[in-house]
C-alpha cells in the first residue's frame, strides 16, 4: 500500500511536471505573438526606461503617429492625394479674401470723390449772394423798380440823420427869439453835409435841403430845436417807373402807413438822375419824406 501511494504520489509529480512544462512551453510559443503585437507598443515599453531622456525627443517622436497614417496609405494613397488636393484649393480662397479688402480701399475713394461736388456747389451759391450784398444803395449803377426802393431807403436814413441834428447833438442858442441848436461835429459844416447827402441825393438837391432847414452861424451850421419825420412806412413800399431817359427817371412810390392808423397808401413821385457811373435821387429830400 505504501508502495502504491509513493507511485502515485510519483505519477502526480510527474504529471504536474509535465504539465508545468507544457505550460512554460506555451508562453514561449505565444511571446513572439505578442512581440509582433506590440511592435508598436515596445517603444511605449522602452520608454519608461527612457523617459528621463525622450521628455524632450518626445515631440520628435510625434512624427511617427504622422508616419502610421502613411503605412496603411499604402492602400489609400488616393485618399491622401485627395486630401492634398482638398488643401491646395483653401489657398486661393485665402486670396480671394485679399481682393475682397481691396474693394473697400476702392470704396473710400468714392467718398472723397462725392465731398468734392459738394464743396464746388457751397462757393457757387454763396458767390451770388456775395454779389447781391456787394452792390451798395450808394453806389447803384442799374436803376429799377426793385433797386429804386433801397436807394430811396438809404436816402430816408441820411435825411432822417440831417433833420435831427446828428448824434450828438450841439449845444443850444438862442438867435432871433428861436431857440436853435448845432449840428454833430460829423454833418457840423456845410461842406461835410453835402458831401453825406451827396451818397443818395444829387448836389442840387442836396443844397436845396440845407438852404431851406440849416443856418450858418460862425462857420457851423445850426438848425431850429425841433425834430421832424412821419409815420410812413417806405420799406413796404412799391415803385413803378412812370419815365424812362438814359440818365434820368421818375417812380411812383406807393408808400403804406402803419395798419393800425388805417389810413390810405400814399403815392409819391421819386425822380433819379445819373451821376457819372451812379444813379441818384434828384428830388429834395423834404419833398418826399
Amino acid at each position: 500500500m505504501k508502495l502504491n501511494t509513493k507511485l502515485s504520489a510519483l505519477c502526480i509529480a510527474a504529471t504536474l511536471m509535465s504539465v508545468a512544462q507544457a505550460a512554460a512551453a506555451a508562453p514561449a510559443v505565444t511571446a513572439p505573438a505578442e512581440a509582433t503585437q506590440p511592435s508598436v507598443a515596445s517603444p511605449a515599453a522602452s520608454a519608461p526606461g527612457q523617459v528621463p531622456a525622450p521628455a524632450a525627443s518626445a515631440p520628435a517622436t510625434t512624427p511617427a503617429p504622422a508616419q502610421a497614417p502613411s503605412a496603411p496609405a499604402s492602400s489609400p494613397p488616393a485618399t491622401a492625394a485627395g486630401s492634398a488636393k482638398a488643401a491646395t484649393p483653401v489657398a486661393p480662397s485665402a486670396p480671394a479674401q485679399r481682393p475682397s479688402t481691396s474693394v473697400a480701399p476702392a470704396a473710400a475713394p468714392i467718398v472723397p470723390s462725392t465731398v468734392k461736388p459738394s464743396k464746388p456747389q457751397q462757393p457757387s451759391t454763396a458767390a451770388p449772394a456775395a454779389a447781391a450784398t456787394n452792390v451798395k444803395p450808394t453806389q447803384l449803377d442799374k436803376l429799377n423798380h426793385e433797386s429804386a426802393v433801397p436807394l430811396v431807403l438809404e436816402a430816408q436814413s441820411r435825411y432822417q440823420y440831417a433833420i435831427s441834428g446828428g448824434s450828438p447833438v450841439g449845444k443850444s442858442f438862442q438867435l432871433n427869439g428861436k431857440s436853435y441848436r448845432y449840428l454833430s461835429e460829423d454833418i457840423g459844416t456845410k461842406t461835410k453835409l453835402i458831401s453825406y447827402l451827396t451818397q443818395a441825393y444829387t448836389k442840387q438837391a442836396s443844397e436845396q435841403f440845407v438852404g431851406k432847414f440849416f443856418v450858418e452861424v460862425n462857420g457851423r451850421l445850426a438848425q431850429l430845436n425841433a425834430d421832424g419825420g412821419n409815420l410812413l412806412e417806405f420799406n413796404r413800399a412799391t415803385a413803378k417807373m412812370v419815365t424812362m431817359t438814359p440818365v434820368k427817371r421818375s417812380y411812383l412810390l406807393t408808400v403804406p402807413y402803419p395798419a393800425e392808423t388805417k389810413q390810405a397808401n400814399e403815392k409819391i413821385t421819386v425822380n433819379f438822375e445819373k451821376v457819372g457811373s451812379y444813379w441818384k435821387i434828384s428830388s429834395a429830400p423834404h419833398v418826399i419824406f
